[in-house]
């Protein structure tokens, strides 16, 4: 039994110790490029440090001796990239976006000098991805904010606008749905081949596998990633699109918002098919709340809440054909 426990504990550090090298990309972001001098020669053992400008977190590392670096496991943000070598000037990338699944690159060509001089400049989005094979789309917290989203307030509305999906579309009654998940199809693929995850737990329906059994708050998303060919292993569970939210969390700044929605049957068209002699049935739906995020200990604990609660009032109806007398007969 004893040595059980020992060959336990022992294969138990020898994992974590491999553990950095097995990257979970689906969860976080990675920064690469290629250091080299004006000649166009790598530059080996350069320092490279990525601080997060919204909440101080940094990373550092060293290029190898060709003068390739990989910054991984990254929350997502924007992020600061500064990279020094000895008899170098110093090379300062501003405005590095970084988010879940992705591999931003950024190059550096550095200038003969003094490390306390500095070269900045901003980084720009690569029109072309060249690290990963896959192809994706993101929806980030300034779409799920800004642009109209159905009644409802679901980030899958968004998908609508996203190259092979079909239209998503309420699935199943309230009790057995109550996140009112959507359910859709991407490039011809069933339903049921999606997988999403949020903050890298499967969110799926166990009963219901097309649909998810959790919907956030719009507030408390930060980016979804979405992948939909060319999956790499870690995208596994997913033959339509492989979906991957990230909740928000808090930064070195205090924000907060608050939302109320409301219709009724007053604001609605009359239904097509109803008697002229009766009213339009009862609806009366409210969905609010908020988010509320920042600082606990400035650049080391940070805190976000959000909270969402929905009333929908209703008369249910339903047009339907009878047999006449003829047909009885």
């Amino acid at each position: 039994m004893l040595r059980l426990l020992l060959n336990t504990s022992l294969s138990a550090c020898l994992l974590l110790a491999f553990a950095r090298g097995a990257h979970a990309q689906v969860l976080y972001g990675s920064i690469v490029g290629h250091v080299e001098d004006q000649s166009g020669a790598g530059v080996p053992r350069a320092t490279v440090t990525a601080t997060n400008t919204q909440t101080g977190l940094t990373r550092e590392t060293q290029a190898d001796q060709l003068g390739n670096y990989e910054v991984p496991n990254l929350l997502g943000g924007t992020y600061q990239l500064r990279i020094t070598a000895a008899g170098f000037q110093t090379f300062v990338a501003s405005d590095v976006s970084v988010t879940i699944n992705t591999v931003t690159r950024v190059d550096a060509r550095l200038q003969v000098g003094a490390v306390t001089e500095a070269v900045t400049v901003s980084a720009a989005a690569l029109a072309l991805q060249t690290d990963r094979a896959e192809v994706r789309q993101e929806v980030t917290t300034q779409q799920l904010v800004n642009l109209p989203v159905a009644s409802g307030r679901n980030y899958q509305q968004i998908f609508r606008v996203l190259p092979g999906f079909s239209p998503p579309q309420n699935a199943h009654s309230v009790p057995t749905n109550p996140s009112r998940a959507l359910a859709f199809n991407v490039n011809g693929a069933t339903r049921s081949a999606n997988n999403t995850r949020i903050d890298g737990a499967s969110a799926m329906s166990i009963q219901l596998p097309h649909i998810v059994a959790y919907v956030p708050a719009l507030e408390a998303i930060d980016t979804v990633n979405v992948v939909t060919n060319s999956f790499d292993a870690e995208q596994g569970l997913a033959g339509g699109a492989a979906i991957n939210v990230s909740t928000r969390s808090g930064t070195n700044d205090l924000h907060g918002a608050a939302f109320e929605y409301h219709t009724n049957n007053r604001l609605k068209a009359r239904p097509f098919f109803l008697p002229a002699n009766q009213g339009k049935p009862k609806l009366v739906f409210n969905q609010w709340g908020g988010a509320l995020g920042g600082p606990i200990v400035k650049n080391k604990l940070f805190y976000f809440a959000a909270y969402e609660e929905t009333w929908d009032r209703r008369n249910a109806q339903r047009f339907g054909t009878v047999p006449t007398a003829a047909m009885k007969a």
